[in-house]
């Protein structure tokens, strides 16, 4: 070997010794040794303000009644009757009128009403009447356009009734109406039409303590035949409260009090289950409806309130602030050992993915080596993440329980379920 390539060998030995050194010094990591992915391990589904349903499922199967069920969830509040409106106006389509994104509906619909007489209306003026059909549903100059049976019909408002209600036959055998782009199939009440922001507004006209009731879909009502009867009385009392609050807050853009979907509750109108689960349901909504002006409520210093829920939480629920802004008495942050251990609950744990790439994205640094909770709220969701670099530089995300929710959804490969989020690892 010759002095020149001894020399060589020397300095490209040094070299990778260099190289060594610094890839293993304090907050200098090679690149191949940054984890590709975090585990975010967590439980519960939804916000946690208010009622867990899998809790109240669980609650009922362990022989708890409905009044309690409500009194542990929502603190210092009352069941009890009270004097109620006989109607309420749902839009199941037309313009959004809480002014959200992605919600408003096209401009025109078909209307399809199912084996059942049906008549369209001016006020108490009858302009047409038919056997089943499709009917096509549009806005022009202010009112509503229908063309039914090859005609034209435009008013300001046209109502549309069908046979099996209380407005038309009610003996009779009852039709269906499909509303082409709404979320349901309807039933009950009769439906208004009229124009709104150059489209067709849609809504459907109910009686408050049964027929809306009736239509909603915000708890199996098969748990009604599997130990949960009374979780279904209590998600009916509560979403009467909520009625009744919405009620009296009119909605010129709508003509309307609530819309049909998670803005206020998902009410779908008539639901196309098994007839059991779905007496099981109209069987809890009836037994806490005293008339038709009057029913059972969640009340708090003698008003009715409104009464949250979601699916499960954590361990715990949370305090209304924490998750929210407002601070409200009855919802406070209590002991919830009944969402995990209820059957059928598929969000009682959970793990979600955190990329490499997305958790630069979420704490804004070069690289990650580490992601930890730095601290949680009452109910154990977290208030703050933490995330390390290479380079020793950290990130640090503190916000609300739902938006610390919100901005790791969509980092997280299937979105985060909740922010109760019990530990991070990596693989």
């Amino acid at each position: 070997m010759t002095a020149r390539s001894a020399g060589l060998r020397a300095r490209l030995a040094a070299a990778a010794v260099t190289l060594v050194l610094l890839c293993t010094a304090p907050g200098i990591t090679a690149a191949a040794a940054l984890p590709d992915e975090f585990l975010l391990h967590g439980s519960g589904y939804g916000h946690g303000v208010g009622m867990p349903q899998y809790g109240a499922y669980e609650m009922a199967r362990r022989g708890h009644g409905a009044s309690r069920i409500l009194r542990h969830f929502y603190s210092g509040t009352a069941v009890e009757a009270r004097a109620t409106p006989t109607l309420i106006n749902v839009q199941v389509f037309g313009p959004d009128p809480y002014g959200y994104s992605g919600h408003d509906d096209p401009a025109k619909t078909d209307i399809t009403v199912r084996e059942g007489q049906w008549l369209l209306l001016a006020g108490s003026r009858l302009l047409a009447s038919g056997w089943g059909g499709t009917m096509h549903v549009s806005a022009q100059g202010g009112d509503a356009v229908v063309w039914a049976e090859g005609k034209r019909y435009q008013r300001e408002n046209l109502i549309l009734r069908w046979s099996g209600t209380r407005y038309h036959r009610p003996s009779a055998a009852p039709a269906v109406v499909d509303v082409v782009g709404a979320q349901g199939i309807y039933r009950h009440g009769q439906m208004v039409l009229s124009e709104s922001r150059g489209g067709v507004n849609v809504v459907n006209q109910l009686r408050l303590n049964s027929e809306y009731l009736w239509g909603l879909a915000e708890m199996p009502s098969s748990w009604g035949t599997s130990g949960g009867k009374e979780a279904l009385r209590a998600q009916a009392v509560v979403a009467r409260s909520y009625a009744l609050l919405k009620r009296d807050r009119w909605k010129s853009v709508c003509g309307c009090h609530v819309v049909d979907d998670v803005r206020d509750q998902n009410f779908v109108g008539w639901q196309d289950t098994a007839a059991a689960y779905r007496g099981a349901w109209i069987g809890a909504v009836s037994s806490t409806q005293l008339s038709p002006t009057r029913a059972v409520v969640l009340t708090s210093g003698g008003r009715p309130v409104e009464a949250h829920y979601y699916s499960s939480s954590g361990g715990r629920t949370a305090n209304s602030e924490d998750v929210w802004s407002s601070a409200l008495s009855h919802e406070r942050s209590v002991a919830d050992p009944y969402s995990a251990a209820a059957p059928g609950n598929r969000y009682a744990s959970w793990v979600r993915v955190l990329t490499q790439a997305h958790a630069r994205a979420l704490f804004d640094l070069p690289d990650v080596t580490a992601v930890w909770v730095v601290s949680r709220y009452e109910s154990g969701q977290v208030r703050t993440l933490r995330a390390r670099s290479s380079n020793g530089q950290t990130g640090t995300l503190t916000r609300s329980a739902d938006q610390v929710r919100a901005a790791v959804s969509p980092h997280s490969k299937g979105g985060l379920p909740s922010s109760w989020i019990k530990r991070v690892s990596t693989r």
